[in-house]
């Protein structure tokens, strides 16, 4: 999508100092973080949300995630996706959140 910021981030068209890339993901740090760690794993390829995906790309995004907590020797980690009118950018994008406790409301 021509004017999506994500797709923009995942084009390389806007830098961000990626965190780490694949052929189908790219992850960066989250402008507004909500946790000491605050990346958002964002898919390459315009996808608007888990309504419009298949299980493939979902493989991507767990095998991405047990990377970034393996690398950075995480205990815990949480994954947050919103869907639909909960998204504030119509881009599906993944939350990784670390270094919160379990009780901790987000």
């Amino acid at each position: 999508m021509k004017d999506c910021v994500f797709c923009k981030i995942a084009n390389g068209e806007i830098s961000t100092g990626k965190e780490e890339e694949n052929d189908s993901l790219v992850v960066v740090k989250d402008i507004n973080p909500r946790a000491p760690i605050h990346l958002l794993i964002i898919p390459k390829k315009h996808v608007t949300d888990i309504l419009e995906t298949d299980d493939t790309l979902w493989i991507e995004i767990k095998k991405m995630a047990i990377k970034l907590s393996e690398e950075k020797k995480l205990i815990g980690f949480r994954l947050v996706h919103n869907a639909g009118s909960a998204a504030i950018v119509q881009h599906m994008h993944i939350h990784f959140l670390a270094e919160i406790g379990a009780d901790r409301e987000i």
